[in-house]
């Protein structure tokens, strides 16, 4: 559980330092285990594209491999749906990468997102000429309204029947965007009503997601269920800045959401986001660092190759008109299982539900473990349109490739919920440690952590707390309350221990 520590673990942890030589220093927490390698060639024809990445950045070949399933899942859920024993479902996906800053997360999506790029300057580029002939056809359909209300005389039979020859009001052009910048629920729903029925957010800021106003405490909850609402591809319903469409279904959505690491243990630990059920809808990786390891080299030849060959794939589908309604509202074909894969999902399915159960490998994280047979075969269907545009149906290559990938996001989960599980006095503890080691001075005074110190331990109250952690942990020691810092005499005051 977060929160304070216990008596008992504080009791337990005094009897564990008493017995400790002096000065010997405790970690405030178990690290991390490393996480498995990232099945690279579940991912099928992105496979390519995934290592050419890679290659090009050196980043971690997971964040290169998220990057592309992101841009992959925006391009095709305007197109295709999958439909099993589960019932009919989008493809929209939600991947969230982390790591710290300098893993060169922007450049893998910088290059995955090429294509999106690419076709979004076509739609500026014909914009213009759009925008010039709906200000001709709104002149003119205005024009022709005036003038029949003129004709009509004040009857209103007359008038109403003009109107209907006349036809409805020219359409604005779309925007030609489709990625979203800003990340709040209200700028995407705009997003979705006023340009193209799909789109994604991707940004390496995840912080701003979490952290802004988009995630504050009183929007968290309206935030995610926001985003559950556009996982689960139902309607739209929204009330406020959306006087014009306040009903949207048929809508599309993916996200890559890059983070660092404290703002990933910010949102593994959002307790409303769990109990909505928005981090069950995450397929999230947190791969270890290549820094260090990234030494010159020039990129194959190759890399260039599959990249343009990746290019052509996705920028295919971006230039394929939807299927919709009439009204805006997506209707994407849907892509059945196979017998051969139907027959596999069950048995993943069922394999699944029994880790469920209490004792299960899957136990610790059920709201997500409950999901992780649909995330499956959601991935499946996006490898199976990937591999074959034309493919009607997800057969069992495909299913046990999403199946494998599934497995790996559970692995991720598991470890990763482990480590959020960390209380919060430990990393706050953790905060303090660092910024202290990173001062040219060992010696530091209360007042100067709550006022200098990280932001979470801007109260006496945090910054005592922390520092009494780090005292229990073996890192620092108190200084004589008559000790002078910064020219006064200092009643809590603590010296790093060497």
């Amino acid at each position: 559980m977060i929160g304070h520590l216990d008596p008992e673990t504080i009791a337990r942890n005094a009897v564990t330092m008493a017995a400790a030589p002096p000065d010997a220093k405790r970690p405030l927490f178990r690290e991390l285990p490393p996480p498995n390698p990232f099945p690279v060639t579940a991912l099928g024809t992105l496979a390519p594209a995934a290592e050419a990445i890679h290659a090009m950045t050196q980043a971690p070949i997971a964040i290169c491999a998220q990057s592309v399933l992101a841009v992959a899942t925006l391009a095709i859920q305007p197109h295709r749906d999958v439909a099993g024993p589960i019932g009919r479902r989008p493809l929209a996906g939600l991947f969230v990468s982390v790591a710290a800053s300098g893993e060169r997360k922007s450049a893998c999506d910088r290059l995955a997102l090429k294509p999106v790029y690419a076709i979004e300057r076509e739609w500026r580029d014909s914009a213009e000429a759009e925008a010039a002939n709906y200000r001709n056809a709104k002149d003119a359909w205005d024009e022709a309204r005036t003038a029949a209300k003129r004709r009509s005389k004040g009857d209103r039979s007359t008038m109403l029947s003009a109107f209907e020859a006349l036809g409805p009001e020219p359409r604005a052009p779309r925007s030609p965007m489709l990625l979203v910048a800003d990340a709040t629920p209200e700028a995407i729903a705009l997003h979705l009503a006023d340009g193209r029925p799909w789109g994604g957010q991707f940004t390496a800021e995840g912080g701003l997601m979490v952290g802004g106003t988009g995630m504050s405490t009183e929007n968290k909850m309206r935030a995610g269920a926001f985003y559950n609402v556009l996982w689960d591809g139902d309607a739209i319903r929204r009330s406020r800045a959306m006087a014009r469409s306040a009903y949207l279904p048929g809508r599309r959505f993916a996200m890559h959401l890059m983070m660092q690491p404290n703002v990933a243990t910010t949102l593994l630990t959002h307790d409303t986001l769990g109990q909505l059920g928005t981090l069950a809808r995450l397929l999230i990786v947190a791969p270890e660092s290549t820094a260090g390891t990234r030494y010159y080299r020039e990129p194959p030849a190759t890399a260039l190759t599959e990249l343009s060959t990746y290019e052509a794939t996705i920028g295919a589908w971006l230039r394929r008109p939807p299927r919709t309604n009439g009204q805006d509202a997506l209707d994407p074909t849907p892509m059945n299982l196979d017998l051969e894969a139907t027959a596999l999902w069950k048995k993943f399915h069922d394999s699944v539900e029994t880790s469920l159960a209490s004792g299960g490998n899957l136990r610790p994280i059920r709201a997500w473990g409950s999901k992780m047979a649909e995330h499956a075969m959601r991935l499946a269907a996006l490898l199976a349109a990937v591999d074959d545009p034309e493919a009607g149906e997800v057969g069992s290559d495909a299913m046990a490739r999403g199946i494998v990938l599934a497995q790996h996001y559970a692995k991720e989960m598991l470890r990763l919920a482990g480590g959020a599980g960390v209380p919060t006095e430990l990393r706050n503890a953790e905060r303090l440690l660092t910024w202290w080691q990173a001062r040219p001075k060992p010696r530091c005074h209360l007042a100067e952590i709550y006022q200098h110190g990280p932001n979470a331990l801007r109260e006496a109250k945090e910054a005592r707390r922390a520092v009494a952690v780090l005292v229990e942990h073996g890192f620092v020691r108190p200084l004589d309350p008559r000790t002078v810092l910064d020219g006064t005499a200092r009643r809590e005051a603590w010296e790093l221990v060497p």
